[in-house]
């Protein structure tokens, strides 16, 4: 079965959740992006960063997984990912993302400024849980 948003075919509604949650939150994605070293990620993910150090945005690579805490993404390919700084290769990016069951299920590594370390969807939007319910309202 598929769930449909904005008229695109998603293979779970939690995809096509994350979806909607991305265009509300502002973020610019794409589905089932170029596998990297036989990881295939569900999204590449683009949002806005104001820092100065910081070429005006952070791209990842995102995997979404059906589980309702953090704890539950180890194990799965991309969680050792999830810990690097940066992706390398033709799908290269900023990091890669595990999505969870909502907004405080996530993770990822990447640089911003001149630090950078472990992050989640709540530290980059404001209003995430809000947009979250917003999200599951748009999906059929």
């Amino acid at each position: 079965m598929s769930f449909t948003y904005q008229g695109l075919q998603f293979r779970t509604p939690l995809e096509a959740k994350w979806a909607a949650f991305f265009d509300l939150a502002g973020w610019e994605y794409r589905t089932n992006p170029i596998a990297v070293q036989n990881v295939q990620p569900d999204f590449r993910v683009t949002f806005k960063c104001g820092h100065s150090e910081c070429s005006g945005s952070h791209t990842l690579l995102a995997t979404v997984l059906p589980v309702d805490s953090v704890d539950k993404f180890k194990g799965h390919p991309a969680y050792a990912r999830s810990q690097d700084f940066g992706v390398d290769g033709p799908g290269g990016c900023d990091g890669w993302a595990i999505l969870g069951n909502g907004p405080s299920v996530t993770q990822w590594c990447m640089s911003h400024g001149a630090g950078g370390g472990m992050d989640n969807v709540p530290t980059w939007v404001d209003d995430a849980e809000e947009l979250w319910v917003r999200a599951g309202k748009l999906i059929s």
